[in-house]
């Protein structure tokens, strides 16, 4: 695996996961917490439903829906299986989107992260997958009614160390403009489970905190900073080295991300699932 360091000062939820299935630990009975699970072809599909305060404050997320598609890890499906998961993907893409009392007619996908770190490179690469549409609109409109499809923006808008700007902010400014009816952002997540890493897809509508698994926590793209829905797409791609050691003090010393040593291969397979899943619901796929 390949790692670095996190102060762990830095970072309030030890050991912290973006899952939340991970975040429901044990305790199914909770108010305001409704879990539900369905074994597939592709493996399990689980859902996490906040609709309480206090199954939020339990959990430590927002008030909303939390789908987890876990399979085997993406870069050993075969095409065959990859296929069926981009389906899979595009069929929960269309649920969510309807559950959310959302018509999807315009669309910013953005995706987040840094293209220049691989494990935190998710939401470029898959960003880089979808195919724009917006412009064939503005072009030729009966091309674009032909192709039957939404129309699509894709932005990248880096991390702010790069830009000196936080990603909703640019990502609201693009909204403010084009006025999408709603953002689908990508990024990668950190999970408590190894095994988690690089087969776990979790979409959910409540928006998305960039930088949360590693303590650099952002300003957070949901509804109330860029005004409308926000569904995020993300993927697990690395892990606190110290939960690796089950006899480790996860009290003690500094956190270690780590990520599998076939990372690249894992963030390369997940951005064409991720992004083919996207076209195929909402946009062109071939």
């Amino acid at each position: 695996m390949y790692g670095y360091f996190v102060e762990r000062n830095n970072v309030g939820d030890f050991p912290y996961t973006d899952l939340a299935l991970e975040r429901r630990r044990a305790n199914t009975e909770i108010p305001g917490i409704e879990y539900t699970t369905e074994k597939t072809h592709l493996g399990n599909f689980e859902r996490v439903k906040i609709s309480t305060k206090a199954g939020a404050e339990y959990i430590g997320r927002p008030l909303g829906i939390y789908d987890t598609i876990a399979t085997e890890r993406v870069d050993k499906l075969d095409e065959v299986e990859a296929d069926r998961l981009t389906d899979r993907l595009a069929e929960e893409l269309c649920r969510i989107f309807e559950e959310s009392d959302v018509f999807p007619g315009r669309i910013l996908v953005a995706g987040l992260g840094n293209p220049h770190l691989t494990p935190d490179a998710l939401g470029c690469e898959s960003a880089d997958q979808v195919r724009a549409t917006m412009h064939i609109k503005e072009y030729d409109r009966r091309i674009f009614e032909s192709l039957s499809c939404a129309e699509i923006a894709v932005c990248t808008p880096g991390v702010a160390a790069g830009s000196g700007l936080d990603s909703a902010v640019v990502i609201k400014g693009i909204c403010d403009l084009i006025q999408p009816d709603a953002v689908i952002a990508i990024d990668a997540l950190a999970a408590r489970d190894a095994k988690r890493l690089g087969s776990t897809i979790q979409v959910c509508n409540t928006g998305i905190s960039p930088g949360s698994g590693l303590g650099n926590t952002r300003l957070a793209i949901g509804p109330e900073t860029v005004g409308i829905p926000v569904i995020a797409i993300g993927l697990p791609t690395v892990i606190d080295s110290r939960l690796l050691c089950p006899k480790c003090d996860l009290t003690a010393g500094e956190a270690m991300f780590v990520s599998p040593k076939e990372i690249n291969d894992i963030v390369s397979s997940a951005a064409k699932i991720i992004g083919g899943g996207i076209n195929r619901a909402f946009g062109i796929y071939i």
